[in-house]
């Protein structure tokens, strides 16, 4: 990026929340009804004169010395509850719950309720994974946790695609500091470790689903390595590695909406797009300016993709159309952090004005939500790519490391 970014005229700033701890996992939940339910994940040494981040950013040349220290220090987190309401005047953020623990390094929500509740998972730096239950009031409930590994900080999660798991346990996959990935089994409200290898050299900072296939799982490293897994053999070798980025590998996301899209993020400022079925040589190839921590694909049209980018803030690119050898236009940038931009996604309902008394009503959670249960629906069904260009307005949450600061802000195309 040529010129140094500015926040867009499309985008309005409504809220600014500061979370004491440093802020670097932000999500919404995905499941109807509950949309305007927020969780925001914390990371904090004890020691508050040490400067560390979630991941050095030139990490090529990390040693066992390191290694062995990143699982003894201290680190706290906290993990932050909201419910949003939109008003005509912007909207209220009301914190409903803190819970203290071990630092917080990612959340995501399952996307569909089972047995009529949303489930939320989360690792932290003592090597766990643990799933929440959403509650009707907004609060949420522990149901069960695992150890991973001993000595390590597990650093992230995904939730297998729906289609994948209908009627069968849901399957979490996990990767952490000790570059070993772990697919795990809910099942009867506990969780169990189905399959565990080491997949990367140092950190394995990144680990997803493909929502196309559901016995592929991407991962990257801090070994500059992107490398596919079939999990329904031993994983003694990657299906593919790909040494495309240049520096370490820490954001994937498959597309929901879209099928075989793969986008894919690294410290080396790139988002690289990918079709999952040919992982030679990405489809795009687009400079951001800063370490990508995070992508995530638009829930409803996939044609849109929301980047936190460390040291360059939060962009928005379309992915519409997608030309080989061509870079993504960034239609929309938010530069009002402070410090490194980690955590950021989006609210899964459009915010046109005949949608706010819905969504305010959806934030109450009302009596009657208290008996129902949600019917199943396939994520996908909810997937509306755009046929044609069209304006719509969508709320975004982003949270910033050393400012410990989570922002909501609303983009119109």
């Amino acid at each position: 990026m040529a010129e140094e970014a500015v926040t867009s005229a499309s985008i309005t700033p409504l809220h600014t929340e500061d979370t004491v701890y440093s802020a670097d996992s932000v999500e919404w939940c995905p499941v109807q009804g509950y949309q305007s339910i927020l969780a925001c994940g914390t990371y904090q040494l004890a020691d508050t004169e040490s400067s560390e981040t979630l991941g050095a950013e030139a990490t090529t040349d990390s040693s066992n010395d390191e290694e062995s220290t990143i699982a003894s220090k201290t680190r706290l987190g906290r993990l932050l509850m909201y419910k949003v309401t939109l008003h005509e005047t912007g909207i209220v953020l009301t914190e409903v719950q803190r819970l203290d623990m071990p630092a917080i390094l990612d959340i995501k929500w399952y996307h569909e309720s089972i047995a009529g509740y949303p489930l939320m998972a989360l690792v932290n730096a003592s090597g766990q994974l643990v799933v929440y239950q959403l509650q009707h009031n907004g609060t949420v409930a522990a149901m069960t946790s695992l150890q991973i590994g001993d000595e390590r900080l597990s650093l992230s999660l995904d939730w297998a695609s729906e289609r994948d798991t209908c009627g069968t346990a849901p399957l979490i996959v996990v990767s952490d500091s000790k570059g070993m990935i772990t697919v795990c089994k809910l099942s009867a409200s506990q969780l169990s470790i189905v399959s565990q290898w080491k997949a990367h050299s140092f950190e394995a900072w990144i680990a997803a689903f493909d929502h196309w296939n559901g016995n592929l799982v991407h991962t990257g490293g801090d070994d500059c390595m992107l490398k596919g897994w079939d999990t329904r053999v031993p994983s003694t070798q990657a299906i593919y590695t790909s040494k495309m980025h240049s520096m370490g590998v820490c954001s994937i996301q498959s597309n929901r909406c879209r099928e075989m899209l793969l986008a894919t993020g690294s410290y080396d400022e790139h988002i690289l797009i990918w079709d999952s079925r040919n992982m030679h040589k990405p489809l795009s190839d687009t400079s951001v300016g800063g370490g990508v921590w995070r992508v995530k694909w638009h829930p409803t049209t996939g044609e849109l993709l929301l980047a936190a980018c460390m040291h360059n803030g939060f962009h928005i690119l379309d992915c519409q159309e997608i030309k080989e050898n061509d870079a993504q236009a960034i239609v929309a940038s938010y530069m009002e952090h402070q410090s490194l931009a980690y955590g950021v996604d989006w609210c899964n309902r459009s915010l046109e004005k005949s949608d706010e008394a819905s969504l305010d009503s959806s934030v109450e959670l009302s009596q009657e939500l208290e008996q129902a249960h949600l019917p199943h629906t396939d994520a996908a069904d909810s997937c509306n790519p755009l046929t044609e260009k069209r304006q719509h307005s969508t709320l975004v949450a982003s949270c910033s490391f050393y400012d410990h600061s989570m922002h909501i802000w609303n983009w119109k195309s």
